[in-house]
This record gives structure tokens, sequence and C-alpha cells, in this order.
């Protein structure tokens, strides 16, 4: 056999062997499940949206009045420090209730201990403890707390850290502002559609005006903290009369054309 008839066998062969692997994997891909097939791709087109912010605030009077007291006592006798401790708490109970303030209105921590030392030339030296407990004092009357600032602010062993202002059913008085600020944003939203010609579709997404975490919620109080002396007139004025709460709100809504 010469050199052209084998090649030309070879070719045959070749093409033979094309011609069956082609007719076989177009078998194999008729033979797969529709579902299995590769979709062909589509752009998805980008959904409109209108994007708001909205906020509010309001002032209410203040109808509760807290105030944060510590009694603190120095001494090198442990034991007699906590004897002294309770006398003066007990004193201190006594001066409220003559304010018509119940025991109950009264908060207390735990009793801290400390030890106090002295340095010299790099020797420690114990030179006493210290024991002290904080106080947190409830009022519902602003005078009544001003009065109750004013009689412990002549006690020479207590500190008093602030007095408060709140408001009670606080957290009825954040929904129904939380109500009023989305409601605020929708209605806001509802206006910029129809300016367009279109209308809104879904919420998107609520979060905090800036942020994603929710409404916002804000307590402002109101007043000087200032004591200028210990009259009760100068605590009263010094003791805030109202707050502020205050919520804000971040809106994304569909826009539909």
């Amino acid at each position: 056999m010469n050199k052209v008839t084998l090649g030309l066998v070879f070719l045959v062969v070749l093409l033979g062997f094309l011609l069956l692997t082609t007719n076989k994997d177009n078998a194999m891909q008729n033979a797969m499940p529709k579902s299995l097939k590769v979709p062909s791709v589509v752009s998805d087109v980008q959904m409109s949206t209108v994007k708001v912010s909205a906020s509010e605030s309001r002032k209410y009077e203040a109808n509760e009045f807290v105030t944060v007291a510590m009694l603190e006592l120095r001494g090198r006798d442990k034991e007699l420090l906590y004897k002294q401790l309770e006398v003066r708490r007990q004193a201190i109970f006594e001066q409220m209730n003559k304010l018509d303030i119940q025991n109950t209105d009264i908060e207390q921590n735990s009793v801290d201990m400390r030890k106090e030392w002295s340095y010299d030339k790099g020797t420690r030296s114990l030179t006493g403890y210290v024991v002290s407990q904080t106080f947190a004092i409830r009022c519902s009357s602003r005078s009544v707390a001003a009065a109750a600032v004013a009689v412990l602010s002549a006690e020479l062993d207590v500190e008093i850290d602030r007095t408060s202002a709140r408001l009670k059913g606080e957290d009825s008085l954040r929904k129904e502002l939380i109500l009023l600020v989305g409601k605020k944003a929708l209605d806001k939203a509802g206006s910029y559609a129809e300016s367009v010609g279109g209308t809104l579709g879904k919420v998107i997404s609520v979060s905090e005006n800036g942020g994603n975490e929710g409404f916002a919620y804000g307590r402002t109080v109101l007043g000087a903290a200032k004591f200028n002396d210990y009259s009760e007139e100068a605590m009263l004025a010094s003791i805030a009369d109202s707050v502020s709460i205050s919520a804000s709100v971040h809106l994304v809504v569909e826009l539909l054309q």
C-alpha cells in the first residue's frame, strides 16, 4: 500500500470518529431535562424608588423626677463604719418621709467599700476605709424634688449627682410619635410619586434617618443644672420642667409608573 492510499484511509477514519462524537453529544443534549438546560440571559430592569426622610419632635411637661445621691463615710474601723452608715441611711429616709416621699420611692444600691492608702518613700500604708451607698429618689412633683435636693445638700456626707426630669408612660408617647413620623414619611413619598405621574408600590426599607437601625429616638432634658445656693428656690430653678422626645425615619418605597 502506497503512502497516498494510507493517508486517505487515515482521513476517512478520523472523519468517521468526529461524526460519531458529534452525534453522541447532540443525543445527550436532547436527552437532558428542560430544567437542566442553561437558560438564556435576560437583563433585569432596575426598580424605580422614592426615598424620603421625615422627623418630628414634641415637648411634654415632666411628671417624674429622679434624684441620684451618694452617702459616703470614712474611718479606720470597718464595722463601725457600717453601723454609722446604717444610722445615716435611716436618718435620710426619715427626712424624705417628712416630704411625703415613701421608702418604696427610694432605690438603694449595694454598699461599696474601698481602702485608702498613704505612700511614704515607696512604702504603702493603710490609712482607713471608705464606705458608700447610692440612692435614687423618685418624686412625682418638681417642687418636692427641689425640697429633697435642698435637704440633701445640707448634709456634709451626701453628694448629689443629678436630678433628671422624666415622663411616666414614656413608651406609649414614643410609639405615638413613631406612628406619626412614619405616616408623615409615607404622605411625603406619595406626594413625590404623584408629582411625576406615578403611584407608590411596596415599602422597600424603613430605617433610622441616615442609618439602618429603625426609628431614631432621643430625649432632651430642658433646663439649667447649676446650683447657685442651697435654697429650695435655687434647687427648683435648677431642675428641668419638660422633656422633648424626637423621632426620625428614612423611607424607601417602590415607584410605579
